[in-house]
C-alpha cells in the first residue's frame, strides 16, 4: 500500500503530466457524427497518398479524430493554450465553440496564426448569406442547417409555422421539441433567435418549448411519443429517415440557423499540408453523406426547397461578441427557463388531478 506520501506525489504528477501539450499533431479533427466516418475515410486516404509521395522521410501525417463521445481528449480544452507552437496545424471542429472563444481568437486567430484559402465557385446560397470569412481567418467548409418537422397531427388546428418568429407565437405553447442533449444544444438556434429577439424571445420560445431531445429520436418515423407537433433539428435527421404523410418537412422562410463546420490553418502548414487543407476547401462535398451538410463548394441536396436560405448570424456580430461565452450563457439559461415551464406544467397536472 503507498503511504501518504506516495499518494501525494502522486497527485502531483498528475497534475504535472495534465499541464503538458498534447502530443504535436498535423490535424485536429471534429464533425457532426453523420458524416465523421466518411470524412475520416477520405482523410485517412490522403494521408496514405502523403506516405507514398513522401516515403522515407520519417514525417507521416499525424491525425487525431475523437471517434467516442466519452473517449479522453488530450486535445480538450485546447482553446485555453498560449504558445502557438503547441497547436495542430490544421483545427477542423463544428459549431460556435472554443476555437471561437473570445481569448483564443485574440491570442492566436487574431494575430494572424490562421490564414484560410480563398474559396473558388461558392454556391450562391452562400455567397447570399455571407458565409465566406471576410478577413480570411476561418474556413466555413460546411454547415448543420436546423429547420421544422411538423407533426400534423399533433399540431391540430394550429397553422404550420413558417419561419423562426413563428416559433415565439403563444398559441405553440408546449408544441416545440428543441435538440439539445447532454451539454450539447443547437447554438445557431438560439444565438440567431437572440440576435433578432433579444433575451425577452429566448423567453418566449422557451415558454413554447415542451423539451429538449437528441435529434435521432426525433426523427423516428411517426415522430416521438409524449412530443410536440413541431421538432427543430437538423437537415439531415429530417431528410434520411422515412416518415409518414402526417409528417412535413419546413425549411424556414428566414432561412435555416446555421452552425459553421469550419477549419483553422496554419500559416506554416503549407506547402507540406496543402493536400488536407484543399480537401476541406473544394472536396468535403464530393463526399455524399456531406450533402446535407451543405458543402460551400457545392453540390446542394436536391431535395432542397426552390429559394432556400441559410440564417446566418454573420461574422461582424461575431466579432463583435465573444460568441462563445454568449452561447453557454443562453444554453445554460434556456434550459433553466424549460425546466421551470416542465416543472410548473407537472405541477398543474397534479393539482387537476
Amino acid at each position: 500500500m503507498k503511504s501518504l506520501d506516495d499518494l501525494i506525489q502522486s497527485v502531483r504528477n498528475m497534475g504535472e503530466e495534465d499541464r503538458q501539450p498534447p502530443p504535436p499533431a498535423d490535424l485536429l479533427f471534429y464533425a457532426p457524427c453523420p458524416v465523421k466516418l466518411a470524412v475520416k475515410e477520405a482523410i485517412d486516404a490522403l494521408a496514405a497518398a502523403h506516405a507514398a509521395t513522401y516515403a522515407g522521410d520519417g514525417n507521416p501525417l499525424a491525425i487525431h479524430i475523437p471517434m467516442g463521445c466519452t473517449s479522453v481528449d488530450p486535445y480538450d480544452p485546447l482553446y485555453r493554450e498560449t504558445d502557438p507552437d503547441h497547436l495542430p496545424q490544421v483545427i477542423a471542429s463544428i459549431g460556435f465553440g472554443d476555437f471561437f472563444r473570445r481569448g483564443f481568437a485574440e491570442r492566436f486567430v487574431n494575430a494572424g496564426v490562421f490564414a484560410a484559402p480563398e474559396p473558388e465557385d461558392v454556391t450562391p446560397m452562400h455567397r447570399a448569406a455571407g458565409i465566406v470569412d471576410p478577413d480570411g481567418r476561418y474556413l466555413v467548409y460546411g454547415l448543420t442547417p436546423y429547420i421544422f418537422l411538423i407533426d400534423r397531427k399533433r399540431l391540430g388546428d394550429l397553422p404550420v409555422p413558417r419561419c423562426w418568429a413563428d416559433l415565439l407565437d403563444p398559441c405553440y405553447a408546449g408544441q416545440v421539441n428543441m435538440c439539445g442533449d447532454g451539454d450539447d444544444m443547437a447554438d445557431a438556434v438560439l444565438l440567431s433567435i437572440h440576435k433578432d429577439f433579444g433575451m425577452q424571445g429566448i423567453a418566449r420560445f422557451a415558454a413554447n418549448t415542451r423539451g429538449l431531445m437528441h435529434s435521432s429520436r426525433m426523427a423516428k418515423s411517426g415522430g416521438a411519443p409524449q412530443a410536440g407537433g413541431i421538432y427543430i433539428l437538423p437537415y439531415f435527421f429530417a431528410e434520411t429517415t422515412r416518415q409518414p404523410e402526417h409528417m412535413q418537412t419546413v425549411w424556414p422562410e428566414d432561412g435555416a440557423a446555421a452552425s459553421p463546420l469550419y477549419m483553422l490553418a496554419k500559416r506554416t502548414a503549407r506547402p507540406r499540408l496543402d493536400r488536407l487543407i484543399d480537401f476541406f476547401a473544394t472536396g468535403f462535398g464530393q463526399i455524399e453523406s456531406a450533402r446535407w451538410f451543405l458543402p460551400l463548394t457545392g453540390p446542394l441536396p436536391e431535395s432542397l426547397p426552390q429559394g432556400a436560405a441559410i440564417k446566418w448570424i454573420g461574422w461582424d456580430y461575431i466579432r463583435s461578441t465573444d460568441i462563445t461565452a454568449l452561447r453557454d450563457r443562453l444554453n445554460g439559461e434556456f434550459r433553466l427557463l424549460v425546466n421551470a415551464r416542465e416543472g410548473q406544467a407537472q405541477g398543474d397536472a397534479a393539482c387537476a388531478s
